[in-house]
């Protein structure tokens, strides 16, 4: 979609990024699927049952072939849990020394404000 600055200059909206930005400006499509979903389901928690949660979660292990899914919160929980279940795996099952796990993430990209995936 366009936008326009204060002047009247016309953009290509291609900003994108965490959290609201990724719907862009106030595309009428993006704020219509918003809308219909709000009268759904708006925000929920793992700490509250709902009827949507159970169908989303298997319907998301058959397409994805795995036997679980934990749902995360931030981008930054789902990176956190997902380095501990990897070195997990890798001392049980793997054989590595204690102690001896490496981190190895992609140079320049955010992985979250944690302690773990900061650098």
């Amino acid at each position: 979609s366009w936008v326009w600055d204060v002047d009247g200059n016309r953009y290509l909206d291609m900003l994108s990024a965490y959290s609201a930005l990724n719907q862009g400006h106030r595309h009428p499509d993006i704020i219509a699927a918003a809308v219909e979903q709000l009268g759904l389901l708006t925000l929920t928690s793992r700490a509250f049952h709902n009827d949507l949660m159970g169908p989303f979660l298997k319907a998301l292990c058959e397409a994805t072939g795995f036997e679980k899914a934990l749902p995360m919160n931030t981008g930054a929980e789902a990176v956190e849990t997902a380095i501990k279940m990897v070195r997990k795996w890798g001392y049980k099952v793997k054989g590595v020394a204690e102690g001896k796990a490496e981190i190895i993430v992609c140079e320049n990209n955010f992985h979250g404000r944690t302690t773990t995936i900061v650098g």
